[in-house]
């Protein structure tokens, strides 16, 4: 007895102090779980998973590289419905999941008064939105995060509604990134992987981002201005504070030292290196045809090359114009055959897998790995890198930016210093910069690939369709020129024989599959209703499809 008493008062005199120091909630917090976490953690997570979608957006043929026709796939099982775009619901549930941690910092930024913080949250708010509108059309926006409150099936806000709350946010983080005292505020450089803490940037981002939206919503800016938004005049205040040179460029790098942080087609994030994503001979042709030196860059010569000047098979080390050398086996060509004599070739538009596995191969009867026709170009081996100073994530670029200042020249209208040949010229040198393309061995001379007739800007019959098209070659990979192509119909890209629904691309993602909830299903059936049956999309089906028209292309004959 006298034991249990000693126990008991030892117990009390480590309780009574503890619980004189702190109360019942603060005991309950685990350290283990922390609910409070620094914005510098979260604001971490979400560029980085933003930049890692966005990239594989762009990087995977099956949704945007190939459609845009800078790869197809090759022979693999997945080729064919890849190349027919023959496209399924696709989700958006990440995107969202992004948008709630982001609202994490902007609410703990407006609790602890850090404009910094609420700035940058804004601009992601903005891209990543901007991104799902840009897809899908109508979406889940005003009511989209506010489970808290018990909606949890929001209503699809339509596309105009949408862009106006995005160009209002853009202004608003661009005012509140203007004054930033980091000395009241600091912030921590490795946290932001964009900008390392810069908030001068980050404003540039914000305005070059209104400037990209501007003209994404140029023909429709009638009906904007229904929803209190002057296309016009948003993007002049926004051009005359935006990115000025590639240093500004809204860029993440990868490091390539685990498989989170580095390039997906590398060896830590693919146990096999990726062969089945080719080079498109569209592209490719286009670059062959203006010496454009960011081919190599790009783009690996065939193994193989049919040649007129061999009368056996002949290797030879070739050397590309910043210094980079492969060896390559000459093979006499068969005349009976015509064959793709050039070093570097592409995969034709949407050929069926057994057509693609014997491209350009004449009367060669060896066999071959199924993805590695030797006929046919391999993209560069930075694609199988884990890291490589030329592959990376592109938010938004200097280049981008100088050709939009270009395309607004040409449509007049807009408050645009300099001439549209002005920011033309230096949208092109700054894309080569980003590559490096001051490296070439033998001095690269930028006036003489300039003067090529279809390049020259003044010897274009149509101005917009020039600057569109070298805007498309310098968003390789990207899902920019997707956008620019449905508001313009430029570049002229054709289909391939599988194309299943005729001789148009795509439009669009189908919606998520929907929830079978009532209110979900409501919700799902209005956005749906909104959108425009184009005559691609086959009879009985619903409007819930690739080559349906969402707002933002209803009424404007484009791109089709």
């Amino acid at each position: 007895m006298k034991k249990i008493k000693i126990i008991i008062l030892l117990l009390a005199s480590f309780l009574f102090p503890l619980s004189s120091c702190y109360d019942l909630d603060e005991m309950n917090v685990s350290p283990n779980n922390a609910e409070d976490v620094p914005n510098n953690y979260k604001l971490t997570y979400v560029l980085t998973e933003t930049s890692k979608v966005y990239f594989n957006l762009g990087k995977e043929a099956e949704n945007i590289s190939g459609v845009m026709q800078y790869t197809q796939r090759g022979t693999d099982f997945n080729a064919l419905r890849v190349n027919s775009y023959d496209w399924s619901p696709q989700s958006w549930s990440y995107y969202y999941s992004l948008l709630r941690n982001n609202e994490l910092i902007y609410d703990k930024a407006l609790e602890d008064n850090h404009p910094f913080f609420q700035g940058v949250a804004l601009v992601m708010k903005s891209f990543i939105f901007g991104l799902i509108t840009d897809l899908y059309g109508d979406c889940p926006y005003s009511e989209s995060l506010d489970a808290n409150e018990g909606i949890y099936f929001p209503k699809y806000d339509e596309q105009s509604i949408i862009y106006k709350g995005i160009l209002n946010d853009l202004r608003t983080a661009s005012k509140l990134l203007s004054n930033i005292d980091e000395s009241v505020t600091p912030i921590s450089s490795t946290a932001d992987v964009i900008y390392h803490g810069d908030p001068n940037k980050w404003r540039k981002f914000a305005n070059s981002l209104r400037m990209r939206y501007c003209l994404r919503l140029y023909n429709k800016r009638s009906e904007m201005g229904a929803v209190d938004i002057d296309i016009i005049n948003e993007f002049n205040d926004a051009s005359t504070d935006a990115f000025t040179s590639i240093d500004d460029n809204a860029i993440m790098k990868f490091l390539g030292v685990t498989a989170d942080n580095s390039a997906p087609g590398g060896p830590l994030n693919s146990a096999n290196p990726g062969f089945g994503d080719k080079p498109c001979k569209t592209i490719v042709d286009k670059l062959k045809l203006l010496n454009d030196p960011r081919l190599y860059r790009w783009l690996n010569p065939v193994l193989r090359k049919w040649d007129n000047g061999v009368t056996e098979e002949t290797q030879r080390t070739v050397t590309n114009i910043f210094g980079e050398s492969k060896d390559v086996t000459y093979v006499p060509l068969n005349p009976s055959y015509t064959l793709d004599t050039a070093l570097y070739v592409g995969l034709p538009v949407g050929l069926s897998g057994s057509i693609a596995l014997d491209y350009n191969k004449g009367d060669d009867t060896n066999d071959y790995h199924s993805e590695k026709n030797p006929y046919i170009s391999f993209l560069h081996d930075r694609y199988r890198k884990d890291v490589d100073d030329y592959v990376n994530a592109k938010l938004m670029t200097y280049s981008e930016v100088e050709f939009i200042m270009a395309e607004a020249a040409v449509l007049g209208g807009f408050n645009v210093s300099g001439s549209a040949e002005d920011h033309y010229k230096s949208a092109i040198q700054a894309s080569f910069a980003e590559y490096g393309v001051e490296e070439a061995t033998n001095g690269f001379d930028f006036d003489a690939y300039y003067n090529n007739p279809d390049v020259d800007f003044n010897q274009a019959t149509d101005k917009q369709e020039r600057i569109i098209e070298q805007k498309w070659m310098s968003l390789w990979m990207g899902i920019e020129s997707w956008f620019d192509w449905r508001r313009t119909g430029f570049p002229d890209l054709k289909t391939g024989p599988v194309a299943m629904y005729g001789d148009k691309l795509p439009l669009r993602f189908m919606y998520p599959s929907p929830n079978l909830d009532p209110k979900y299903l409501e919700n799902y059936q209005e956005a749906v209703d909104r959108l425009e049956k184009t005559q691609y999309v086959p009879g009985g089906q619903s409007a819930d499809h690739s080559y349906s028209k969402m707002w933002l292309l209803q009424g404007t004959g484009k791109p089709w």
